[in-house]
């Protein structure tokens, strides 16, 4: 694939960026002295509610005890992928499917940067044909995780969010951006990571039939910054693939299923959080040790839940153009219509936090090559007051 046909497939028609000026002075003039109460006009087509549902899949690991990639699991993983895509069409009849994080690719034991590029796929590629062939099937769209090869990037892998169309094509790839493993992120490349993919695949939405379109993949959703950019660039609908255990002792819903609840929330957008079924031969992992299965509306009512860890769909009909009518009417409850960039830009413009471009020049070996990293940006922040250390 050509450098081209790649930047086409993540180019969005959602245009909105952080810096855009949605109105002009006069309309703002006019807006401050004029009561407005409705929503906008109508116009275009109504996208029709329609079912999505989470997949909860068993999962095999790919990895043996050792690290050592096994092909053969892999092949298994697919085939429950495809699997529950045409069940899915039987069963279900949605419009949209959310696979977990880590549904094709599992580890167990410590897996090495080496090991972890057999196991990665190339999007497209002769693996994802094969999700590509059940979509158009099913006529649905399918969001799936996978630790992908980019040949531009060589000796190294990225965990990447994709989402295929019916027509098989892949309408959206994200590429990781935060937790500290032995992937690499395009922020570790980050000059030349926007110069061979462009700023679009940074935060790419895609602008389709059903509304449009992100993947935040897991743990990215801590950081509330994500999920404001791709709102930044028009997504109505953030997959969340995730593979999170429930912390020790806590009964769900705890912090982090209350995240997703606050990023649909505070972006009037839906998020759909799918996570892992069970992994190997292990019996469903019971509900308290799992993060369950959600889709959450964009005023961050829970619409379906997973009641156990085992596999199986969780399923709730989206309602795009109620979400639209939300964003377009000029109420109280409209927080992004109230959101001022410029007085955020202001704080963005002069922190220093975690640096781009810091391994740029060596590719990761392992995830504790990040440490010094970090360590560095701790003292910085101690040195220059924002931070205190506790006391002694």
């Amino acid at each position: 694939m050509t450098d081209t046909t790649r930047r086409n497939l993540l180019k969005t028609t959602a245009t909105l960026t952080a810096g855009a000026s949605l109105i002009s002075s006069a309309q703002a003039e006019e807006i401050g002295t004029t009561r407005v109460v409705n929503s906008l006009s109508a116009s275009g087509k109504k996208i029709e509610p329609y079912k999505a549902s989470c997949v909860q899949t068993r999962v095999t690991p790919t990895f043996d005890k050792s690290g050592k990639f096994r092909a053969d699991a892999l092949n298994a993983n697919l085939d429950r992928v495809v699997k529950f895509i045409e069940r899915g069409a039987d069963e279900v009849g949605a419009k949209l499917y959310s696979f977990s994080e880590f549904c094709l690719q599992a580890a167990e034991g410590g897996p090495g940067v080496k090991d972890w590029m057999k196991a990665s796929l190339r999007v497209p590629g002769k693996e994802t044909d094969r999700i590509s062939k059940a979509a158009q099937k099913a006529k649905a769209f399918v969001g799936f995780n996978t630790t992908e090869i980019i040949p531009q990037f060589p000796d190294r892998y990225f965990l990447s969010g994709v989402i295929l169309g019916p027509s098989g094509d892949v309408v959206l790839n994200y590429r990781k951006l935060y937790d500290l493993t032995t992937k690499s992120r395009p922020s570790d490349v980050w000059t030349e990571w926007l110069d061979k993919m462009g700023p679009e695949s940074v935060f790419p939405v895609a602008n389709t039939e059903i509304g449009r379109l992100a993947s935040i993949v897991a743990l990215d959703v801590n950081w509330p910054e994500m999920a404001r950019n791709f709102v930044f660039n028009g997504a109505e609908v953030l997959l969340n693939p995730t593979a999170s255990p429930a912390p020790p002792g806590v009964q769900p819903p705890d912090i982090r299923t209350q995240i997703r609840r606050v990023r649909a929330y505070e972006n009037m957008s839906y998020v759909l959080l799918s996570n892992l079924g069970p992994v190997g031969e292990d019996e469903a992992a019971p509900l308290q040790a799992r993060i369950p299965s959600e889709i959450i509306d964009y005023t961050g009512k829970a619409l379906a839940t997973a009641a156990d860890g085992d596999e199986g769909f969780v399923t709730a009909t989206i309602d795009i153009d109620a979400l639209r009518k939300a964003r377009t009417t000029p109420s109280s409850q409209n927080w992004l219509a109230e959101l001022q960039v410029p007085v955020h830009k202001l704080g963005y413009d002069q922190a220093k936090f975690f640096p781009v471009d810091a391994l740029a020049k060596t590719p990761l070996q392992t995830a504790k090559d990040y440490d010094p990293i970090k360590a560095r940006v701790i003292e910085d922040l101690l040195a220059r007051g924002i931070i205190k250390a506790p006391g002694a």
